[in-house]
């Protein structure tokens, strides 16, 4: 069990980091909020992998690094509260209302970002697939 924990912070972690990566690679940074607070760092003045427009690569580039980041913060509760599943349940199911009413409030001007209704549905298929993983399987094992 202690390495089905460390596999869940693991997984977290790279989660992240692709999800990070995809940004910095596949994407114009000069629109980011967050360049606005901290120095933009220099390689990252262009895009570095231009990948042809379409549906997929619009997904990829657009849903994907935000269901990631999503995705990073469950497993990082499952990870950090293992064995206890009813202090899991409750914070994953608070960040689960934090990323929803985040992505929603982006409708308004008050909010930076911009909404997307694909985020919400890619989030909401992760975590769905993520707790079918879990409770099916891992667990069984805890219990």
């Amino acid at each position: 069990m202690k390495n089905l924990r460390a596999f869940y912070g693991i997984l977290s972690f790279f989660s992240l980091i692709i999800g990070m990566s995809i940004y910095l690679f596949f994407r114009d940074l000069n629109n980011m909020i967050l360049f606005a607070w901290i120095p933009k760092p220099a390689f990252t003045g262009t895009v570095l992998v231009k990948i042809k427009p379409s549906i997929l690569s619009d997904m990829f580039k657009y849903n994907l690094p935000d269901t990631l980041w999503f995705l990073s913060a469950i497993l990082f509760f499952r990870c950090l509260w293992f064995y206890r599943t009813r202090i899991q349940k409750a914070y994953i199911f608070c960040f689960y209302v934090f990323a929803a009413v985040f992505e929603t409030s982006q409708l308004s001007k008050k909010v930076p970002g911009t909404f997307d209704l694909l985020d919400l549905v890619f989030m909401g298929f992760f975590a769905f697939l993520e707790s079918i993983i879990f409770n099916g399987f891992i667990r069984r094992k805890i219990v």
